[in-house]
């Protein structure tokens, strides 16, 4: 389990690699909180602190590889809460305790000592990027998730460059893919820096900046000001609509045709099957692979637990 599970599962089987050894890990062995918010969270953002704000947590020490750990378990366990029991990956982790390991030696290993996390210093791209929106595509969210680590420091060193590209290829994103979603990810920060209405020589700069290291030409940043000006500011939730159409799939408790009449009280439109009109599926399993799943994913739907659709409910906005 960890937020932003392909990226660290890359880096671990890396290492196991170096040993001589195949481990059964990655993104298909394991549960991802990041992807898992945007089913139980999805007004949240892509990142750790974002989305454990979203879900009543308190901060905590980020980038640090022990607190991330134990604010990422804090967050799956608000995930077990909103599921029920028992939870919709029970079959992920019932395949991950069956996986074979091969035979590992152990071997005594020198602690490295590093510098208190809090002790760094935050500066604009780290307040930035810890408010951007998700995407709703998992592929792009995961290789965002690295790209927001790799520009903390405003630097792509030649070991995370490496490790961009091993993602984007292992993700199946093809060059003209990333350079989309590095243009999303500019314009993301572009809106952000533009909310108070001022643009400052210090944000100008550093759109600048980050447009160079993701490869854009520099008139991408005036682009993407020229976008981020001529759109409504983001909201800080996402919500649903009076009249949106819903539709929802799988087998659920209560009934399905219960969750159907609750959504037409409340003023949504009820949908038999998912089409680019559709605004949002509720599925009992959100990780699904059916057809109506399928086509969500295609077309860039959200797909929602129900009891987080049910919290929903409580923030329509009306037409």
């Amino acid at each position: 389990m960890a937020h932003n599970l392909p990226f660290d599962a890359q880096f671990l089987a890396a290492e196991f690699r170096r040993l001589g050894f195949d481990v059964p890990v990655g993104a298909e062995h394991g549960l991802c909180t990041m992807r898992l918010a945007g089913h139980f969270l999805p007004h949240a953002s892509r990142s750790l602190h974002g989305c454990r704000e979203a879900a009543g947590l308190p901060p905590h020490r980020a980038h640090s590889a022990l607190h991330d750990a134990r604010a990422a378990a804090d967050l799956l366990a608000c995930f077990l809460r909103t599921a029920g029991a028992p939870p919709p990956w029970d079959r992920i982790v019932d395949q991950a305790a069956r996986a074979m390991w091969p035979a590992l030696p152990t071997a005594l290993a020198v602690p490295v000592s590093r510098r208190r996390p809090e002790a760094r210093e935050p500066h604009f791209l780290t307040r930035l990027v810890d408010r951007l929106p998700r995407l709703r595509d998992p592929q792009a969210d995961a290789y965002l998730g690295m790209l927001d680590r790799a520009l903390l420091d405003r630097h792509i060193s030649e070991s995370e460059a490496d490790g961009l590209v091993e993602t984007a290829t292992m993700l199946g994103l093809a060059r003209v893919d990333v350079e989309v979603v590095h243009r999303r990810y500019l314009a993301g920060l572009a809106a952000i820096a533009l909310e108070d209405g001022v643009l400052t020589t210090d944000e100008r700069s550093d759109l600048a900046g980050v447009a160079h290291l993701v490869g854009l030409p520099e008139h991408a940043v005036d682009e993407a000001l020229a976008e981020a000006r001529d759109v409504a500011p983001p909201r800080a939730r996402w919500h649903l609509r009076t009249g949106d159409q819903v539709v929802f799939t799988g087998k659920m408790d209560p009934p399905r045709e219960d969750w159907e009449a609750e959504a037409r009280d409340a003023g949504f439109d009820v949908g038999g099957n998912v089409t680019k009109k559709t605004r949002l599926l509720v599925a009992a399993d959100p990780d699904s692979m059916s057809g109506e799943a399928k086509k969500a994913r295609q077309y860039g739907i959200p797909i929602v637990h129900p009891r987080a659709y049910r919290q929903m409910l409580a923030n329509p906005v009306a037409v």
